[in-house]
């Protein structure tokens, strides 16, 4: 099979090597899944770089974390695919690959209709969204919900499920022109963070602790802000670090406003947990897009054999949603 080797550790994106190894085999309850196309996250640059490893069992030299393609060989006590069927579904890594080995229902069919692309696109983003709001953070009807990098995969993907639960979004992202995409999603309060300082922003607008909810995949330097902006008995759902690990907090804040601060990640969670996060999608999510209620968002479409190009350009976050890589 073809894949991506993380050759050493480093800033450089030719680190990636395109290599050829043997073919994986599927065994017990696993499924060998022949993979057509894949996408690009964050966590596979932080990967290059050697500051997010995979966990135990996943590939430690392959990075990717989602995938779509077709079951080409079933493992002996596999029931739920015969073979040939179209699906797609998270991994812990190793989809920057011809091949992975995963669960039988750690994955789910693609619908009728849909394309590969759209497909490739639609994994990690939906079900760490629907996770991260729904199943953590409770997101119900009414609430007013700040999503942090929303032109992003997962914040636009979170964007969309804010709008079909009936709560209200604001967004912010680097650019006008990210925003102006993202609205033709759905409705939200966008906050350009280049220009304008996005506590100051909601506080003119919805007025003190007035956030009931907030995705953040930034971490450190948001961090006072995004306390300041929660309501009483606010949620806080800390999806990502990009701008550090370390962030002083005022305690009596969290005390005085009896804040619930969620910590979260699919990659290192148990299998069981990563079951439950892709039926509960399956259940939720996938009848929405089948139905067109929910869209990916697509920023190019790459052969896989161009895979340095493909990562210089989320490296310059210049994306706008996901880019994918096609074999």
């Amino acid at each position: 099979m073809k894949c991506a080797v993380i050759e050493k550790h480093g800033k450089e994106v030719e680190n990636l090597v395109i290599q050829e190894r043997e073919d994986l085999v599927a065994r017990g309850e696993n499924i060998r899944v022949r993979v057509t196309a894949t996408a690009i996250n964050r966590a596979d640059l932080l990967q290059r770089r050697g500051l997010y490893p995979a966990p135990p069992g996943a590939p430690q030299d392959i990075p990717g974390l989602e995938f779509v393609g077709y079951v080409d060989q079933t493992g002996e006590a596999v029931t739920e695919w015969k073979g040939a069927e179209p699906v797609f579904g998270i991994t812990a890594g190793g989809s920057y690959a011809e091949q992975v080995v995963i669960h039988q229902r750690c994955v789910v069919p693609v619908p009728e209709g849909m394309s590969e692309t759209d497909a490739a696109a639609i994994p990690e983003a939906f079900i760490s969204a629907h996770d991260a709001l729904v199943s953590q953070g409770g997101m119900k009807a009414g609430d007013l919900v700040l999503i942090h990098a929303v032109a992003g995969g997962v914040g636009s993907a979170a964007l969309q499920l804010v709008h079909q639960w009936g709560a209200r979004a604001i967004g912010t992202a680097g650019g006008a022109e990210k925003l102006e995409r993202v609205a033709e999603l759905a409705p939200l309060t966008g906050i350009n963070y280049k220009e304008e300082d996005f506590q100051e922003r909601i506080q003119e607008a919805f007025g003190p602790n007035a956030v009931d909810l907030i995705l953040d995949t930034v971490g450190a330097d948001y961090w006072q802000r995004n306390l300041a902006v929660l309501k009483t008995c606010g949620r806080l759902i800390l999806f990502g670090i990009m701008s550090g690990l370390s962030a002083e907090t005022s305690l009596a804040t969290v005390l005085t406003k009896r804040l619930h601060i969620i910590g979260t990640t699919l990659r290192s969670r148990p299998l069981e947990e990563k079951i439950l996060a892709t039926q509960d999608f399956a259940h939720q999510v996938l009848p929405l897009l089948a139905q067109g209620r929910l869209k990916p968002v697509i920023d190019s479409v790459v052969d896989f054999d161009k895979l340095h190009e493909a990562t210089e350009r989320m490296e310059r976050n210049e994306n706008v949603g996901k880019i994918v890589l096609t074999f």
